[in-house]
């Protein structure tokens, strides 16, 4: 769902009408690609797929061993399941998993615009970025101005959007645009450009983009959050959504992208229970335990738009995990949003739209324009990215949890209204609207100066009693768990409590009438699931896990209650529900997270009242044998290895420098700014370079384009030299111009040869062609560029009359005025012809009749089987309904498979 959200109207109950009318075919879709896990590396992959009769189009993103198979010989879409011997592809023994891939609905999460202000920049649209300038109507500052005055703005950080596209030659993204953060997954190419139509529709990433990183100062639109940070995008919301895509876009370039930022999810209808699949889960559990190299990639997340419809994020898995941090709205006046909904996964909150008359997020447009109605929850994602990318800017080592801490320590309830705010027994005012208030970017950044990182996580499931528990209508099943933490097992100890989880299994006749509160041995009281009037489902929950961020700090131990509400609706089916089982899950610390300080009470003492202690602890390991004044990092008299100073004078120890730095007498020194690694501060010292830069070899420095001569090496970001003879190159086997004195010859430059003769290799001279080719690029028959006289171009080859299925003609190979045969391909219906189309047939395919030179179709069944599109009727083949691709018998009840357009049909978001 992307989040921006709309009132309903007359589309919305034409949408309705088509989704009735074309009921039989709304239904599960399956797709023509598999998703497999195999051991044993790429060729065993390959050699698996051709023994079935797939094609293997590679590896799934970056999850290792999980390939994408196509079978060519599927139909692209279908209400049927696969089967053949294909399907026999599970009894390899190298084969662990396989899924075929279904098409899953996921819409944007958008909701409207203008104002002055003082000026900073001269960008047109910096008057009317409210939600920075935050004056007296705005009553709670993000301080976002503040972090800029103290030098940081995104700089070194890579962010990507995940949606339906961003326009890289927008003026106002294309300085900070960054390639190597960004794919095109529904083309399967480099390029997340969107797909132009009339309505703009996907202009949704592109919007994102501009709020996170558009350009300062540079006289168009608008300034990012970040404005000087690195900006991808993923174009993959533009096509069929499988768990497959999901999977590629979220673990795209994990080592290289800091932030993925996607505003959009399941269907926010107050009726649907949907999340990532298992390679999606996959993908953001590697993102966090491995992106980054091992601090963990950050998945910032829009809560969603459902609040009209009376949704709950909890139904929605994306929001609903620990590895994503789910973002809020408010509006200018601190009020609710329309389309805002509640639930305790929740983090945090920034600004969007969502009042009458209000004001939107100003930001980039499609088709290189500006806009101010940017909206929803959709807005909030990217405004949080940004103040993150910030925060990591001020200190890059911070861990996905580490960033976690940082926004529930300083985000702030302010001038919010809420009627459900509390704090909780850690002491931080928490609500089911907003998670633990408004983001503070100047707050945030200045935890980051001096953060140390937190203890390592911790997960203990408690096994609770398993006996099926009756929920009685009208009634509230209670019941009570008395939690150690897992006190026992040192390994899954949790003490101070971060993420709490209850997996349950549920059966019930109308899933929207439940409702489930989770109270924490503080008192604090978790809203897990509201009732939902919309949700006629009788699926009930499988195993769903709800999630509540507001107990955080809390310790763990003592009673947990779970109660679950049934609130029947009219007409409902009586039978009572069931809890089959239930499991409480603990994500946390063994150990305080924080480091505790007592306030100094004075700086003077009196010359006989010596009341300091002396600290005897173990110190950090990078500490050096000098000893320290404390246990953390920043507390050693001297470093081990090296030490990282930052803008406020304070200082750490690191085993190693991070990226951008160089060590230098156990001091990490600045690289040149285009550098991302190097050897010393100067510009001729880098060994990589920062995106947009490509490290020339011959020099050391980093350049914006190669010289003549060169070529980029996208894999490596490097200037490599192009090959013997080569002026320009694309690579190191693509000459596009040659030196003097040698020609191109496809792709390479060899020394000039006449008509008639090429050069050989071999033998260092030019030899004769084959006597077919008027000119050839090496000897043979199939090595003709241009036949001889009365020979004629067949599929590159030169032959002395055409065969069966094609007819010849002349055709003007160039500006000279030559000519040459060729034998062109007769129509699809042709079996031989004697001229082009369908008119000039002289025998025909089987199942087409010959009439006056077309092949017509024949209604004659044969074999007792009927092409695609029709049935056996009556022994003739009759034409399926106009809603069916595919059918059995006739009218839209009996399709196989959808025609194409009425698919889309069902794809109009209701």
């Amino acid at each position: 769902m992307m989040m921006g959200a709309s009132p309903p109207g007359a589309l919305v109950r034409y949408a309705i009408f088509l989704g009735f009318m074309f009921h039989p075919c709304h239904m599960r879709l399956f797709t023509n690609r598999w998703a497999v896990r195999i051991r044993g590396g790429q060729e065993n992959a390959d050699l698996i797929a051709e023994k079935y009769g797939f094609l293997n189009m590679g590896q799934i993103g970056g999850l290792k061993d999980h390939y994408n198979f196509l079978h060519p010989g599927g139909m692209k879409r279908s209400t049927v399941e696969s089967r053949g011997n294909h399907s026999l592809i599970s009894t390899e023994s190298e084969v662990e998993w396989i899924q075929q891939q279904m098409v899953h609905r996921r819409v944007k999460r958008t909701e409207r615009a203008s104002q002055t202000h003082s000026t900073l920049f001269n960008d047109p649209k910096w008057s009317s970025m409210w939600y920075i300038h935050c004056d007296h109507n705005c009553l709670t500052d993000m301080n976002i101005k503040a972090v800029w005055r103290r030098g940081y703005t995104g700089n070194g950080v890579v962010v990507s959007i995940l949606d339906d596209g961003v326009e890289r030659l927008h003026p106002d993204l294309k300085q900070n645009y960054d390639a190597r953060a960004s794919h095109d997954v529904n083309g399967n190419d480099s390029d997340p450009t969107p797909r132009y139509d009339a309505t703009n529709e996907n202009k949704h990433g592109t919007r994102c983009a501009g709020v996170v990183a558009a350009a300062a100062n540079n006289s168009l639109c608008m300034v990012g959050i970040a404005y000087n940070a690195r900006i991808g995008g993923v174009r993959m919301l533009d096509g069929d959504m499988t768990d497959m895509v999901e999977a590629q876009s979220l673990s795209l370039r994990q080592q290289y992208i800091d932030i993925y930022s996607s505003s959009w999810g399941p269907d926010d209808d107050g009726k649907t229970v949907d999340g990532p699949g298992p390679l999606a889960r996959l993908a953001l559990e590697n993102g966090i335990r491995k992106g980054r190299k091992g601090r963990g990639s950050i998945f910032v997340w829009a809560s969603g738009n459902g609040g009209q419809r009376k949704d709950h994020c909890s139904c929605d898995g994306y929001t609903n995990s620990i590895f994503t941090i789910s973002l809020g709205s408010t509006t200018q006046s601190g009020r609710k949003p329309w389309y805002l909904e509640e639930c305790s996964s929740t983090l945090a909150t920034t600004y969007s739209s969502g009042e009458s008359q209000g004001l939107g997020i100003v930001t980039t447009d499609l088709r290189q324009r500006c806009t101010d109605e940017h909206s929803g929850t959709s807005a909030s994602a990217p405004i949080a990215a940004g103040i993150i990318a910030l925060t990591l800017e001020a200190n890059p080592l911070l861990t996905w949890r580490d960033v976690q801490h940082i926004i529930v320590k300083t985000s702030r309830r302010g001038h919010l209204s809420a009627p459900d705010w509390q704090s909780n027994g850690a002491g931080y005012d928490v609500s089911h609207l907003y998670g633990f208030g408004l983001m503070d970017a100047e707050a945030m950044v200045k935890e980051a100066e001096t953060w140390r990182e937190v203890p390592t996580q911790h997960v203990c499931e408690e096994r609770t009693v398993q006996n099926a528990r009756v929920i009685s209508p009208e009634k509230v099943l209670r019941l009570l768990y008395k939690s150690s933490g897992c006190s026992a097992q040192r390994t899954q100890h949790v003490a101070y409590v971060e993420h709490v989880i209850i997996r349950v299994t549920i059966t019930h006749p109308r899933r929207g009438d439940l409702s489930i509160a989770l109270t924490s041995p503080a008192g604090t009281k978790s809203q897990l699931l509201a009732l939902r009037p919309n949700d006629h489902s009788t699926d009930g929950f499988v195993k769903w896990e709800f999630m509540t961020t507001h107990c955080w700090g809390e310790k763990a131990a003592g009673d947990w209650i779970l109660e679950i509400r049934d609130s029947p609706s009219l007409k409902r089916n009586t039978r009572p529900g069931k809890l089959m089982e239930w499991a409480l899950v603990f994500y946390g610390t063994s150990s305080h997270p924080y480091q505790r300080h007592e306030q100094p009470r004075s700086a003077e003492m009196s010359p006989d009242d010596d009341n300091t202690e002396e600290y005897n602890s173990s110190c950090d390991p990078e500490c050096s044998e000098d000893g320290c004044e404390g246990p953390g990092p920043h507390q050693c008299v001297s470093c081990l290895h090296y030490f990282l100073k930052f803008k406020n004078g304070t200082r750490t120890c690191v085993s190693r420098c991070p990226q951008g730095f160089w060590g230098d007498r156990k001091r990490c020194k600045k690289c040149y700014s285009s550098c991302t690694t190097c050897t010393g501060s100067r510009s001729d010292q880098c060994t990589s370079c920062k995106p947009g830069h490509h490290l020339d070899l011959e020099n050391g420095s980093c350049v914006t384009s190669c010289g003549d001569g060169s070529y980029i090496d996208h894999e490596e970001n490097m200037c490599r030299k192009c090959s013997e003879n080569c002026e320009k190159c694309t690579s190191s086997s693509i000459c596009t111009e040659c030196t003097e004195g040698t020609s191109l010859v496809g792709n390479k430059c060899q020394k000039s040869c006449e008509d008639g003769t090429f050069y050989s290799e071999q033998s260092d001279e030019c030899e004769p062609c084959h006597e077919a080719c008027a000119t050839c690029a090496a000897a043979g028959l199939e090595s003709c560029n241009r036949c001889a006289d009365e020979y004629l171009m067949e599929d590159w080859m030169c032959v002395t009359s055409c065969r069966q299925g094609f007819y010849p003609t002349q055709s003007r190979m160039d500006n000279t005025g030559q000519t040459q045969g060729f034998c062109r391909r007769c129509d699809t219906s042709c079996l031989a012809c004697v001229g082009p189309g369908k008119g000039n047939c002289s025998e025909c395919v089987d199942g087409h009749t010959l009439q006056d030179g077309v092949c017509v179709l024949s209604h004659d069944c044969s074999d007792a089987r009927c092409s695609e599109g029709k049935y056996q009727s009556n022994g003739q083949c009759q034409v399926c309904d106009h809603t069916c691709a595919d059918c059995v018998d006739a009218g839209p009840a009996n399709c196989t498979s959808c025609d194409k357009g009425k698919i889309q049909l069902l794809k109009v978001d209701i």
